[in-house]
């Protein structure tokens, strides 16, 4: 596992105060094979020239200068000049545990698109850890099975730092992320799992995601944000239609339903503003009872609803 070569990608923007936790973490990393690319947004704080001076010490680390395009744009960036067998993404605020790269690469196989792994989110008064309860670490699983064992626990994660993906899988189903997402990895994840063939899962804490006050996902809502979860649950919609699997789509559409409810809270969206899925679509297919009293209580009371968060 050591001559396999790991491509790391950083998307930075406005993160000076951070950026040194997050590239220390990278660059003493126990598996010393990586290729460390750092992708400066049009950053319009000090973090172009820290990049550079980092590229200066550091052999491993190639630097992007570009235009701002948001973190979407920015990791695209990474991808496409990108040499690994592997690829895995941290965002700048954040940072990986000294040893990631090497207990991920451990379960590592040809046949084998991503290893899934554990983060640990970090807010200023509480750890909670994204973790699977009902998958059996060290087990390649089929990507419908896996997606299918998640969903028990409402355990099927999108953030696009959780995973240590096979390069030539992503480039060859075109997994680049939409440019101007906000919410990029949630839009990636039905795409990145019903891409997958096989997937294997390291029950092992690797990533620290640091909650930021001042963050895009925890700043208050826009009409703008409202609008790019129904954008992204209406392309959800049309992907699911094409999934030939009866009772595999069936499952899929349960959680669509369960988690556009939940984006409908965060973002304020009273009621079934998608063509298709309205209110009978959505108790045909919440999973459980308990999902279907939550379709009722929010199709009969949308503004309770997002109220009682």
């Amino acid at each position: 596992m050591t001559t396999i070569l790991v491509s790391i990608i950083v998307p930075i923007y406005n993160v000076e105060k951070e950026i040194d936790r997050c590239i220390q973490s990278i660059i003493n990393q126990t598996h010393k094979n990586i290729e460390i690319i750092l992708v400066d947004d049009g950053s319009p704080d000090n973090c172009p020239a820290l990049c550079d001076k980092y590229a200066q010490v550091d052999k491993r680390i190639r630097v992007i200068h570009k235009k701002n395009g948001g973190l979407s744009d920015a990791r695209n960036a990474g991808l496409r000049i990108a040499t690994g067998e592997y690829i895995l993404y941290v965002d700048s605020d954040d940072y990986i545990e000294l040893d990631a790269c090497e207990r991920l690469l451990a379960s590592v196989d040809d046949d084998i698109d991503f290893v899934v792994g554990v983060c640990k989110e970090i807010h200023q008064s509480s750890i909670i850890y994204q973790k699977h309860s009902n998958i059996k670490p060290g087990k390649k699983y089929k990507a419908k099975d896996f997606v299918l064992e998640s969903i028990k626990f409402n355990e099927w994660y999108a953030p696009a730092w959780l995973n240590l993906y096979n390069r030539e899988f992503l480039i060859k189903n075109n997994l680049y992320y939409k440019k101007g997402y906000i919410y990029e990895d949630i839009e990636m994840l039905p795409r990145l799992f019903l891409a997958a063939n096989n997937i294997v899962y390291v029950d092992y804490s690797f990533y620290n995601y640091v909650i930021r006050e001042n963050s895009i996902m925890t700043s208050e809502n826009t009409s703008e944000k409202a609008q790019m979860s129904l954008d992204i649950f209406s392309n959800w919609f049309e992907l699911l239609k094409k999934v030939h699997d009866h009772e595999y789509q069936k499952k899929l559409y349960g959680v669509m339903v369960r988690y556009y409810m939940a984006a409908a809270r965060r973002r304020k969206i009273e009621g079934w503003k998608i063509e298709g899925m309205g209110a009978m679509f959505a108790l045909k297919y919440a999973i459980g009872i308990r999902d279907k009293l939550k379709v009722i209580f929010f199709t009969l009371f949308p503004q309770l609803y997002i109220k009682t968060i």
